[in-house]
């Protein structure tokens, strides 16, 4: 299987807007990806909690949201060059929920 990995890099302020538009980025390389509806939508949740959460910890810094999709699944770092306080999502293609 190949692992082509195309990456998008979205640097944000703590804004609660950017957020969604976070969730709204990621809840689109899901649907490209063919992952189930149900699996898109929870994704698209799951990275808008994980931005709000980085925003609520480091509300004056700015923020990069980093989308990762590979051929068999779609990844999301939330500051990914802050260590152990990265927040890491991923999602597998095949997913059936």
């Amino acid at each position: 299987m190949a692992t082509e990995l195309k990456r998008i890099e979205l640097h944000v302020d703590a804004d609660p807007c950017f957020a969604a538009a976070a969730g709204g980025a990621v809840r689109c390389l899901a649907e490209f990806a063919g992952m189930p509806e149900d699996v898109c939508r929870e994704f698209q949740e799951a990275t808008i909690r994980a931005c709000l959460e980085a925003f609520k910890l480091r509300p004056t810094a700015s923020h990069v949201v980093e989308f990762c999709r590979f051929a068999d699944r779609v990844e999301v770092v939330v500051d990914p060059n802050a260590g152990t306080a990265a927040i890491r999502l991923s999602r597998s293609v095949n997913s059936h929920s």
